[in-house]
Formats: C-alpha cells, structure tokens, sequence
C-alpha cells in the first residue's frame, strides 16, 4: 500500500467514526422517544379481533391447556421488555399486552 493511499484510508475512517459519534445522540433520542410513546400505547383487549384469533388471555394460565409449559408474554420473542406489567408485541402493533399474557403466536 502506498503512502498515499494508507492517507486516505485513514481519514475515511476517521471521517467514519465522527459520523457515528455524532449520530450517536440522535439515535439515543429516537431509542428514548419509542420507549415512551409505548407507554402511551393502549391496553390490547381480550375482545379484539385479533386478539381472540390468536387466543390471547391476560393471564396465561388461563389456556393452560393449549399453551408450553411457563410459556408467557415475557419470555415470548415477540415481546418487547418493558419496565411495567404491560409492553409492547410485533403481534399486536400500536396496543401493550399484559406480561403474564399469552397468545398462540408465542414463540419461545
């Protein structure tokens, strides 16, 4: 490699790493935002559409009887942790399940 070419690799990854130090806030801002719209979020209904397609109970062990063992929205793939007894689901966009919920999406 030659010395030209050494420079210019290295201010392209100088050039590199200031960029991403400086969007290093912006995406701790957007991070920040999301968490607390979630919260905003409505309680999802046992009654919703979607909701009863997918069996989705509250309390899971109320369909001890078609679910795994333990299986519940907090250890699910699809929950989204939150810091309360309600959070987030891919399943369910825009409303929070009960984290001792389950559906038949569950996905361990």
């Amino acid at each position: 490699m030659t010395d030209h070419n050494f420079q210019n690799d290295r201010r392209r990854l100088l050039r590199g790493a200031l960029m991403g130090v400086a969007a290093a806030p912006l995406v701790y801002a957007g991070v920040r935002s999301s968490q607390a719209s979630a919260q905003d979020m409505p309680k999802l209904s046992e009654d919703d559409p979607t909701a009863v397609a997918l069996n989705y109970v509250h309390n899971a062990a109320d369909k001890d009887d078609m679910r795994s063992e333990g299986a519940n929205c907090a250890n699910c793939a699809l929950y989204q942790a939150s810091d309360s007894e309600w959070g987030a689901c891919s399943v369910f966009p825009g409303k929070l399940v009960n984290v001792n919920g389950w559906c038949s999406a569950w996905v361990g």
